[in-house]
């Protein structure tokens, strides 16, 4: 069954708590958590590392007390990316990220989910060694996760050496047990239509739902390209049985742009449930 969950960092720097209030009161009960998100997290990864026990606890007592369950856990960065070429980084990285999946176990999520590194061209890094290095990271992360009952996810997003559906593909199949996060938007943002990024589905553990235009990184419900029937109505033909996340982003354009992000938060939850309605 595809079940629909909103995520806590949709809403700018609030906290864990004042973020799983507004989701249960736009009526979610299942949620994605933020950690290395600079202003927009709510798990810190460093003290989620040091102290898995004591922030587990704490965020099942809060996600507990607004009845609302967890899915996966969103890595944006906890340090450096994971196909940095300086080996001493990525050491680190791979401490930090044991420490992390010990906590994301403890708290419940079900996978977490990573950016999977790019071209870091000012330190003299080729295409090729970016995606040796990120192959060669991912399979170590893979198998952390595995052996404590988590599924490790990574995201085809614009900038990434995977951003482009033949490239994340390569990747997945490159790194047994890797699976995607897949978000329209991304690829939208690149000028594919619905057939091209569709060929990412069988390799999809997890969905991200934002409204998108090609050259436009999220647009309103009703102001952009993606259409979440059409979306939806494939991902069940294809035998997705997974969670689609509203995933909105709080910057200062949709800001400025009087963008209220709570009520298009829900606006974009009934478009999904609608859709799952008529799939």
């Amino acid at each position: 069954m595809v079940r629909i969950a909103g995520a806590t960092f949709s809403f700018g720097d609030l906290t864990l708590e004042a973020s799983a209030k507004v989701l249960q009161e736009i009526g979610f009960d299942l949620a994605d958590v933020g950690a290395g998100w600079d202003g927009y997290q709510q798990v810190p990864p460093q003290e989620a590392a040091d102290d898995s026990e004591g922030q587990a606890e704490r965020l099942r007592r809060v996600m507990g007390e607004r009845g609302l369950g967890v899915s996966e856990l969103f890595l944006m960065h906890f340090g450096k990316p994971v196909n940095h070429p300086d080996p001493g980084v990525r050491a680190w990285t791979r401490g930090m990220f044991d420490g992390i999946t010990t906590f994301a176990r403890k708290a419940g999520f079900e996978s977490v989910m990573l950016i999977p590194g790019h071209v870091h061209e000012e330190l003299g890094q080729t295409p090729d060694e970016a995606f040796d290095t990120s192959v060669s990271a991912l399979q170590e992360m893979v198998a952390v996760a595995e052996g404590k009952d988590l599924r490790c996810n990574v995201e085809p997003c614009v900038g990434s050496i995977a951003q482009r559906p033949a490239d994340a593909i390569r990747l997945v199949r490159a790194v047994p047990g890797l699976g995607l996060t897949l978000d329209y938007a991304h690829q939208v943002q690149l000028g594919l239509g619905h057939d091209e990024i569709e060929t990412l589905h069988p390799y999809a553990r997890h969905f991200h739902a934002k409204q998108s235009a090609p050259g436009v990184f999220q647009a309103r419900p009703d102001e952009g390209v993606i259409d979440f029937r059409r979306v939806l109505r494939k991902l069940r033909a294809d035998g997705y049985d997974g969670v689609v996340c509203v995933e909105f982003v709080t910057s200062q354009a949709v800001l400025d742009a009087g963008w209220d992000m709570r009520r298009e938060t829900a606006r974009l939850k009934q478009v999904l449930e609608d859709g799952l309605a008529a799939a």
